[in-house]
């Protein structure tokens, strides 16, 4: 279903890009888009408040990556994004037991050096959700291909579109590497 159908039928929700190392809890209703390759965002859902919270981490650990303790950007970080959702839930009243989360992306990429990472984001993801005890009622990770995510706050619902082509791609004369995906396939929704 494309972004314009979405908006089209949750009228009256706010649109949201979410970059690389960003995330956040949303009360009122939403509409937040993203693109994963490598990258894992996880999605988290409280029925009776509806309210939803994602984030979009490039790495999967902080300790990994980070010199102190004093994290500048949690979201950037699988293990500290979570902790980060999580206390913003807690704040809000909401008893982490009743949270149902999704997991997205972590494919792996073209590139040896990066190959890796991925999967590295999806275990920690996985992992620091069953210390936590959240649930967790759906993944759509891995694969070398990259996906678009929409994720309704209010409802819980995801929207995924798997990229046709892969990820990554050689660079070109110019030395860039890639360009934007050229179409997207492979309609899956997840509840």
């Amino acid at each position: 279903m494309s972004l314009h159908k979405l908006l089209h039928r949750y009228h009256g929700a706010k649109l949201h890009e979410l970059q690389v190392s960003q995330g956040g809890v949303f009360r009122r209703p939403s509409l937040i888009h993203t693109i994963l390759g490598s990258c894992v965002s996880v999605t988290f859902f409280h029925p009776a408040s509806a309210y939803g919270g994602v984030f979009h981490a490039f790495l999967p650990e902080a300790a990994r990556y980070e010199a102190t303790h004093l994290v500048c950007q949690p979201y950037r970080y699988v293990d500290t994004a979570i902790g980060m959702i999580c206390r913003r839930f807690i704040g809000f009243g909401v008893p982490l037991e009743e949270v149902e989360c999704k997991v997205f992306g972590g494919a792996s990429a073209l590139f040896a050096e990066t190959s890796s990472m991925g999967p590295q984001n999806v275990e920690v993801a996985l992992t620091e959700l069953n210390a936590r005890r959240l649930r967790v009622s759906a993944t759509h990770v891995g694969g070398t291909r990259g996906r678009k995510l929409v994720f309704v706050t209010h409802t819980g619902e995801v929207y995924v579109k798997t990229l046709q082509r892969e990820q990554c791609s050689l660079p070109g004369p110019g030395g860039g590497v890639g360009g934007p995906p050229r179409a997207l396939t492979g309609n899956r929704r997840s509840r």
